[in-house]
Order: C-alpha cells, then sequence, then structure tokens
C-alpha cells in the first residue's frame, strides 16, 4: 500500500488489525477492511488484498463471542496476534514475499478453526472473497478482474453482488469526482 491520504502503509494495517482483534473491536476491523478493500481496487497489490480478506474474516470471527470461550479458539487467536505482528516487522522490512506467506499461514490458520465449527468458518474465506470481489465490480473494477484477483468465479460475484445489493449501498458512497481526487492525491 502507497502511503497517501487515505491510505495506510501495510506495517500499519498489520498493527491495525492487530489491536483490532485485540480489543474484539468488530467495527474497526470493518473501517480497516473497507480501507484496505478501496486501495485493492485502486492499485490492486497482493498483500493489501490479504489484508482485506483478513480483516473481513476476522471481524466475522470476532463478532461470534463463541470462539473466546474455546480455549483451543483463543490459542489460535493469540497465534494470529504473533504473526500480525510478524506481518508488520515484514512489511516495515520490505519483504514482500515473506509477508504474503505469512498472510497466507494467518489464513490457513483460520481455515483449521473449521474443525471446531463447521457451520461458520469453511464458508466465511469464500464468503470474504466474494465480498471484496463484488466490492470491488461495483467500484468499476471489471467483473472478470475482479473475479481473477481474489480467485472466485464470475456468475458467482454477480450472485452475490445481486443478492446484497453492493451497488447501491457503494454508489451513493462516492462521485466520480471523488474517485478522481482521490487518485490524483495518491499518485502525486
Amino acid at each position: 500500500m502507497k502511503s497517501g491520504p487515505m491510505s495506510l502503509s501495510l506495517s500499519e494495517t498489520a498493527v491495525l488489525i492487530e489491536n483490532a482483534l485485540a480489543d474484539h473491536d468488530v467495527r474497526a476491523m470493518r473501517k480497516i477492511n473497507d480501507r484496505c478493500i478501496e486501495e485493492t481496487a485502486i492499485k490492486f497489490e497482493q498483500p493489501t488484498y490479504l489484508f482485506a480478506l483478513i480483516s473481513y474474516i476476522l471481524s466475522k470471527i470476532i463478532s461470534k463471542p463463541r470462539y473466546f470461550k474455546q480455549k483451543k479458539q483463543h490459542d489460535v487467536l493469540s497465534t494470529l496476534t504473533l504473526s500480525l505482528r510478524l506481518c508488520e516487522q515484514q512489511a516495515k522490512n520490505a519483504d514482500y514475499s515473506g509477508l504474503i506467506a505469512t498472510q497466507n499461514k494467518i489464513i490457513a490458520s483460520i481455515e483449521k478453526m473449521d474443525d471446531e465449527d463447521k457451520r461458520f468458518v469453511k464458508s466465511l474465506i469464500m464468503k470474504g472473497k466474494l465480498k471484496i470481489a463484488s466490492t470491488l465490480y461495483a467500484q468499476g473494477i471489471s467483473l472478470g478482474n475482479a473475479a481473477e484477483m481474489t480467485g472466485t468465479d464470475k456468475r458467482e460475484v454477480l450472485l452475490y453482488a445481486g443478492q446484497t445489493m453492493m451497488f447501491d449501498r457503494l454508489h451513493e458512497k462516492k462521485t466520480m469526482s471523488e474517485r478522481m481526487k482521490e487518485l490524483r492525491e495518491i499518485f502525486s
């Protein structure tokens, strides 16, 4: 992520995610997710996209108190905190391949939580990918590119975007001139 008026560095993003996780702050996690998705729409970078996915998934997990009552899940969440600290250091050191590997390990450890609660986590990662893809699509990224960037199926993206009325919510959010102004600020 390029630092600009609306953006955060990758290391700052890792710290914010870590703090929101520690505080069980769903609203903060969702704000981080929104920023990551916006930056992914402007300039797709794998670490930014992965932070968008991680923050989305964690916002859903921390909104479910049952995850904090189980010792095994609490241990997984503690491990995630350590991994986010590693992400911060890797981002500061511009070790992007290490950062991406650590982010993927975070996602893999979240997938393992499925063993404890099959009704929630298994589809959560796919739902996160679909949400990000449909948000990108609603923000003007082509359907093909949004699906390719997130590893989702085009039909699923269209279905999700239609069911959630993604376009209605996002188009009220920013005008084209506001988006162009933000792009000029980022690239100046």
